[in-house]
C-alpha cells in the first residue's frame, strides 16, 4: 500500500469519526433544537440555523456540503458499525419494497447535490421507517464524496445493492471509502 493510500485511508477514519462526533451531539441537542433542524427542507436552511453551527464545530467550518448530511441525520438513528454498507443496508431494508430498484437508480443519478437531498429523503425515510440505523461517519462521507470525480461512491452503492454479497449477506464489510477514491 502506498503513502498515499495510507493518508487517504486516514483522513477518510479522520472525517467518519468527525461525522459520527457530530451526529452524537445531535442526539444530544434538546426537542426544540432538533425539531428546528427536522423543519428545514434544504442544506441551506439547515446552514442558517444556530443548532448546525453547534453540532457542527470546526467541522462545519472545513465542509461546506455537512448541511446536507446534517439535513438527513432526522430520518435514521445512528449506530457506529465499522463494517456498514449503504448499498447492502439499502437492499435488506428495500427488497420487498415496490419501486426499491427505481429509487436507488434515481439516487444513483442524481445530477447535483439538492436532487440527492430530495432523492435521499425519500429513500432513507421508506428504509429507517422501521427503526433500523445507519452508520452517519459511514454514511455521511459517503454524501459528501458523492459527486467526486472518480465516482466511486456511485458504483460501490450500485454494487452493494444489486451484486450478491461474497459474505452471504447485506450486513457484510464495505470496503473504505478513501480506496474507492483512488479507485
Amino acid at each position: 500500500m502506498s503513502t498515499m493510500d495510507v493518508d487517504s485511508q486516514s483522513s477518510s477514519h479522520r472525517l467518519r469519526d468527525a461525522i459520527r462526533q457530530v451526529r452524537e451531539r445531535y442526539d444530544r441537542l434538546h426537542r426544540g433544537q432538533t425539531a428546528a433542524l427536522r423543519r428545514c427542507r434544504t442544506a441551506e436552511d439547515v446552514a442558517l440555523e444556530g443548532s448546525y453551527w453547534q453540532i457542527g464545530g470546526s467541522l462545519a467550518q472545513e465542509q461546506r456540503h455537512l448541511p446536507h448530511v446534517v439535513l438527513l441525520f432526522p430520518l435514521a438513528a445512528h449506530v457506529n458499525n465499522e463494517r456498514f454498507s449503504v448499498g447492502r443496508y439499502l437492499r435488506r431494508e428495500l427488497e420487498n419494497s415496490p419501486g426499491a430498484v427505481l429509487r436507488i437508480r434515481r439516487v444513483l443519478d442524481s445530477r447535483d447535490r439538492d436532487e440527492l437531498d430530495h432523492r435521499m429523503r425519500g429513500l432513507l425515510r421508506l428504509a429507517a421507517g422501521n427503526g433500523s440505523r445507519v452508520d452517519w461517519g459511514t454514511l455521511g462521507t459517503d454524501l459528501l464524496w458523492f459527486f467526486a470525480e472518480s465516482g466511486s461512491v456511485r458504483r460501490r452503492w450500485a454494487q452493494d445493492f444489486f451484486a450478491p454479497s461474497a459474505e452471504g449477506g447485506p450486513s457484510g464489510p464495505s470496503s473504505d471509502s478513501a480506496a474507492h477514491l483512488n479507485a
